[in-house]
């Protein structure tokens, strides 16, 4: 196994919003990130959600879309980080496992026991890692067998990769996940001009993805969620145009949008230094973002970002160094979570 714990960081004071824990592919490559929440939304949504423990996964070193030189204009990973190498499926799935042991292990705490769901939303694009991920999935869910843990669900996210996409469905269609959750989640975030704030949308347009969002609805008996984050004339160091997520951009966005078969997040986003400058939409513009949506007939949510504090922007905090170092405990936390991990991969 060539993915080993380095340590971790609080997020938000005194761990309100949960903790960032932090990995290495090899001594000197840069660090990779995963993050379990104590909350699976700061805005509470219902009693029936509160209870879920929530966990972001990285599947690669860096992301692949830096490599191929169509890094997100907002991401911090894909603007500050090389591109180290595609995770394994089961470094991928010891991500999982790890953190939630260290969760089980905190006696007495409500999350020991709560269900699990898991956001492949790290760094990467799952969109290029999807043969390991579908084998991380498989993994991660006989290990949460192992040790008598409920899944929630796996969330599987993309920029739009349509291969992916396409692959995924017939994973669907043939009952690879033998039943488990999986859901599918489209990282939008803008449709005019989308192409100057994610350069992906040069290989694959947003149009595609929309245009597969039925069958996906068909096969999961859920509406896919699409992400879109709330800018407000953000700016990246290298351009001098600005984009808001305005309401003519939210009215742009529901026009190429079915409500019967997706729903919408709306995210605040963190902005850091490294990729860029953004203004904050006020509690009460979100609101009226997420009226207009409603109104349309949009099942709508909006997320609080988390590790606001630590200007984690999108991509965590790219690589930067944990607070805590790796100990004896987080040692053995590791050794047990690779045994784990060892007899579900069999």
């Amino acid at each position: 196994m060539r993915l080993h714990p380095v340590g971790f960081s609080h997020l938000g004071q005194v761990n309100a919003d949960g903790i960032r824990y932090v990995w290495q592919l090899r001594d000197n490559a840069p660090y990779i990130e995963s993050a379990a929440f104590r909350a699976r939304a700061k805005i509470p949504t219902s009693d029936a959600d509160s209870h879920i423990s929530a966990y972001t996964t990285s599947v690669s070193g860096g992301c692949a879309l830096t490599a191929a030189k169509v890094p997100c204009r907002f991401c911090r990973t894909g603007n500050t980080l090389r591109f180290s190498g595609h995770l394994s499926a089961k470094e991928i799935a010891l991500q999982n496992v790890f953190m939630v042991l260290s969760d089980m292990e905190q006696i007495g705490q409500a999350a020991a026991d709560n269900p699990r769901e898991f956001a492949y939303m790290g760094q990467g694009e799952p969109g290029y890692s999807y043969p390991q991920l579908r084998e991380a999935i498989r993994i991660t869910n006989k290990a949460m067998s192992a040790l008598g843990q409920k899944v929630h669900r796996h969330l599987l996210a993309t920029c739009g990769v349509t291969e992916m996409i396409d692959a995924f469905m017939s994973d669907l269609e043939n009952d690879y996940f033998n039943g488990t959750r999986v859901t599918f989640h489209y990282s939008l975030h803008a449709a005019s001009d989308r192409g100057s704030v994610m350069p992906i949308e040069n290989i694959y347009s947003y149009r595609e993805v929309i245009q597969r969002l039925p069958r996906l609805y068909e096969l999961t008996g859920e509406k896919s969620c699409v992400g879109v984050l709330l800018f407000k004339n953000y700016c990246n160091g290298s351009s001098t145009k600005s984009h808001c997520t305005d309401m003519k951009e939210i009215e742009t966005i529901a026009s190429e949008l079915d409500p019967t078969v997706c729903r919408i997040s709306l995210c605040e986003f963190n902005p850091c230094d490294s990729v860029g400058t953004n203004g904050e939409i006020s509690p009460e513009e979100a609101a009226e973002l997420t009226t207009m949506l409603e109104d349309k007939g949009f099942e709508v949510k909006l997320f609080a970002s988390f590790g606001r504090q630590e200007n984690t922007a999108c991509g965590l905090l790219g690589g930067t160094m944990p607070d805590i170092n790796t100990d004896d405990h987080i040692l053995a936390r590791y050794y047990r979570a690779l045994s784990v991990i060892d007899a579900a991969a069999c």
